[in-house]
């Protein structure tokens, strides 16, 4: 009997109000985006589902300002090659969404030289990066564990759509419940599962 009100408040998870302020800043300013992406369904759908949504508010910055890497193995996380990559473009802002919490020494490295760090995560980590900003529901007393890297985007989204009036992130639901399912997390959650079949019943976009 899950609905709804089984959806939690964005506001719940840690910084949520602070990686936003960051990415529009970013915008605001037209600074280059590098979002590296996780080579697995989980990180694919991540990564699809927050370009597709800004593309959708903001298509002249994504298309003229927003870069993607995608690892050529089961690489994680920022890696040399997606510094060399944020260098070589002029990056301001890396995008790690499924990943990098964990990359406190590459945080440390890139805020020293001017380069901001924005992580949407679900991955465990010793400790919360002192240099980057960290959304993830394992770091924080989110009850709703079991969101993947996909969910979590999908939180992001929502506070977004919060902060300009509008209801888009829904409609990328689809792609949500495929990182959810892609990933195996756990359907006993109320809002894994309501997220899920929301999803599959709202197939809309493209792989």
């Amino acid at each position: 009997h899950i609905s709804n009100s089984d959806i939690l408040s964005p506001l719940l998870i840690d910084n949520m109000e602070v990686g936003a302020k960051m990415l529009v800043t970013h915008i605001a300013q037209n600074d280059v985006v590098l979002i590296q992406v996780d080579s697995d369904c989980d990180g694919f759908t991540s990564a699809a589902t927050l370009i597709n949504y800004l593309n959708r508010r903001f298509p002249g910055f994504v298309q003229n300002h927003i870069f993607y890497r995608i690892h050529t193995g089961k690489q994680h996380g920022i890696t040399e090659d997606t510094i060399s990559e944020a260098y070589r473009l002029g990056a301001k802002l890396i995008i790690c969404p499924d990943a990098s919490s964990n990359d406190f020494e590459q945080h440390k490295m890139l805020k020293e030289d001017g380069i901001d760090v924005l992580v949407i995560d679900h991955h465990e980590a010793d400790k919360v990066s002192e240099n980057a900003v960290i959304i993830n529901n394992q770091l924080c007393n989110y009850p709703t564990k079991s969101l993947s890297g996909v969910g979590m985007v999908y939180k992001f989204c929502s506070y977004l759509d919060s902060l300009m009036g509008i209801d888009d992130a829904d409609d990328y639901l689809d792609l949500v419940a495929l990182g959810l399912v892609g990933d195996m997390m756990d359907l006993r959650d109320f809002e894994t599962r309501h997220l899920v079949v929301r999803g599959i019943d709202n197939i809309r976009n493209p792989f």
